[in-house]
C-alpha cells in the first residue's frame, strides 16, 4: 500500500493535513483507525504508536516527528460550528470523487 489518500480517523472525515493531526494528537480511543480510499483500513494501537514514534525517528534519521506548521494549533476553518465529520458515505472513494479535499498519506 503506497499513497493511498487517507479519507477518514475513527470515522472523522479528514480535511487536510493539520486536522488529521489534530486528530491524532487529540485521540483519547484505544486505537487509531485510518480509512484510506480503495476500502483500505490501518488499525493501530495508539500508546503503543506513541512509545514507538521516537524509535522509529531515529532508526530511520528523521530528524521530526512533523513540520513546524504542524505543531501550530489547529483552528477549523469552517468558522460556522458546521460538523467537521461530515459523513461522505459508508466506503472510502476514490481521488477523482473526493477531490482535492483529503490528503495523500504516503
Amino acid at each position: 500500500m503506497s499513497n493511498q489518500q487517507v479519507l477518514k480517523l475513527n470515522g472523522t472525515q479528514i480535511r487536510n493535513i493539520h486536522h488529521l493531526a489534530y486528530l491524532v494528537d487529540s485521540c483519547k480511543d484505544k486505537y487509531l483507525v485510518f480509512e484510506f480510499e480503495d476500502n483500505y483500513i490501518t488499525v493501530l494501537e495508539r500508546e503503543a504508536a506513541t512509545a514507538a514514534s521516537s524509535c522509529i525517528l531515529k532508526d530511520y534519521g528523521i530528524p521530526s516527528e512533523r513540520s513546524s506548521d504542524l505543531l501550530e494549533p489547529y483552528v477549523d476553518s469552517l468558522g460556522d460550528n458546521q460538523a467537521v465529520d461530515q459523513d461522505i458515505g459508508d466506503s472510502p472513494v476514490s481521488n477523482l470523487e473526493i477531490g482535492f479535499d483529503g490528503i495523500v498519506w504516503a
